[in-house]
């Protein structure tokens, strides 16, 4: 299995329900996006972007979706919440699918944020959708 260094840009976490936990897959979203993904591209204020999945039953009251940004540290903290039932039913692909959507909508919830300096949100989007946007990337991401 590769390695990750210590000093990476893009953290990929998760907060789950114990029945979801076995479906969901945060590997190829952290060596992907940590290989393909140089947030230096993109402008000044952002150099390290965490990034949670939340997907929990709809009565937790603890784990719920935030955006927080750090402006001596440069780094931005975005919790994105897919729906427990969606999840609970969808395959693993399918999952994936709803993961690509949650990602991507923590990257426009950056242009909520007062980033210091000048960041390019839309082309980070543009090539995250990119990524996606290879047949079976998750997969390849795995083998590699």
């Amino acid at each position: 299995m590769k390695e990750l260094l210590d000093d990476r840009q893009i953290y990929i976490s998760s907060r789950l329900w114990h029945e979801i936990y076995p479906k969901v897959d945060l590997t190829p979203f952290i060596f992907t996006l940590h290989e393909g993904i140089d947030l230096s591209k993109y402008g000044e204020g952002i150099k390290k972007f965490y990034f949670t999945f939340i997907i929990v039953k709809p009565d937790d009251k603890i784990n719920l979706p935030y955006t927080h940004y750090s402006k001596n540290k440069e780094e931005v903290d975005i919790a994105i919440e897919i729906p427990y039932e969606r999840a609970q039913k969808a395959s693993e692909i399918e999952l994936i699918q709803l993961m690509e959507e949650a990602y991507l909508r923590g990257i426009e919830q950056l242009k909520t944020l007062p980033v210091k300096g000048r960041f390019d949100v839309d082309r980070l989007k543009k090539d995250v959708e990119m990524i996606f946007s290879k047949d079976r990337w998750y997969e390849i991401a795995q083998v590699a």
